[in-house]
């Protein structure tokens, strides 16, 4: 893939990781905890996404523990502090979704505002990161 193709993909993956985000502090403002840390998940592994997209690597998989701990080049350095970020969102992958996934609790019931609001600066965070870093390669 062209270094251009590469960037623009790259920057098509960073525009939704921030709509994402938009949408988890609106769901978060409208009480709506669980959806908003999957949302805030979500920004967060593709902002990650978007950096491996720039560097021309293929970033599978849902983990942004694994995206952070594998990033290819001299990227892994500039993402390595964001690891305990990666590693919390990961945690919202599958539970903040689905009634099975927590013991006698829906998602409904069981994340808080604090959560979410945790959440949404865990992704903030990356998301920040995601930008300036892609902005430091152009």
């Amino acid at each position: 893939m062209s270094v251009e193709k590469q960037q623009r993909e790259a920057h098509r993956w960073l525009r939704q990781a921030r709509d994402d985000l938009e949408a988890a502090r609106a769901l978060e403002a409208v009480g709506k905890y669980a959806q908003a840390a999957f949302f805030a998940q979500q920004a967060g592994e593709k902002a990650l996404k978007a950096v491996w997209l720039a560097l021309d690597a293929d970033p599978w998989g849902h983990s942004l523990g694994r995206l952070v701990r594998e990033m290819p080049g001299d990227a892994k350095g500039a993402f390595a502090p964001l690891l305990d970020n990666a590693l919390a969102l990961d945690k919202l992958y599958i539970p903040t979704r689905y009634p099975d996934a927590l013991a006698e609790l829906t998602p409904a019931e069981a994340y808080t505002q604090a959560e979410a609001r945790a959440a949404l600066a865990q992704a903030e965070a990356i998301l920040k990161a995601a930008e300036g870093w892609l902005e430091d390669a152009a």
